[in-house]
């Protein structure tokens, strides 16, 4: 199969751009609350936690880390509606709009970073490790919860590649995960997969 051409941080800032206004009522904003709740449920922080949250979307996540502990919260997203929108709703946070391919923040700003049913829209996801580490403060922690689909996830990838215009690169198996957090010189300290959801808590391994 010869892979289709795509533009993929174009495509998912068109598209995200169009539902941003009506995110929590769409099917995207449906699928990302399994992952929000998944994640308020499983993740353990500080207080007053420097947390950012890639993709973030209209910024919910942090507004509901936020009611369980007080975070400082700040989160990125490709669409600059989106980020309107999270602005609008959360001005207590700090949005950003840009890549997480070059992310616009000083380094070792942050004690958690998320990213949170976005990591499959990354063209190169290795740069995004490598922005990781640098954002993150000594003894830091990245955490990624991605979508699972098992067994059809060769189908769904290619269906993807065809006729996806949503900026979806792939969806990867528990086991590429595994091994591109490892040859980026990441240990995994936490590791869960329920249903649709693989979470994962990072931490780089010097």
């Amino acid at each position: 199969m010869v892979p289709k051409f795509h533009d993929y941080e174009r495509e998912s800032e068109n598209f995200y751009d169009r539902i941003a206004s009506q995110f929590d009522h769409s099917f995207d904003g449906f699928l990302a609350s399994f992952f929000k709740r998944f994640i308020l449920k499983n993740l353990k922080f500080e207080q007053n936690s420097k947390i950012l949250d890639i993709g973030c979307a209209n910024g919910k996540l942090l507004a509901m880390l936020n009611d369980k502990k007080k975070i400082v919260g700040s989160g990125l997203d490709i669409s600059s509606e989106m980020i309107k929108v999270a602005k609008a709703q959360y001005p207590y946070f700090t949005f950003e709009q840009g890549s997480a391919q070059e992310i616009p923040f000083d380094n070792e700003s942050f004690d958690l970073i998320i990213c949170s049913a976005s990591f499959h829209h990354f063209p190169k996801p290795e740069r995004f490790l490598l922005e990781a580490e640098c954002l993150l403060s000594p003894n830091g922690r990245l955490v990624i919860a991605e979508i699972h689909i098992p067994f059809i996830t060769k189908i769904y990838n290619w269906w993807i590649n065809r006729f996806s215009t949503e900026g979806d690169v792939k969806v990867y198996q528990p086991k590429e995960l595994t091994e591109l957090f490892n040859q980026n010189g990441w240990k995994i300290n936490k590791k869960k997969i329920f249903l649709q959801i693989q979470y994962y808590e990072l931490e780089k391994n010097y």
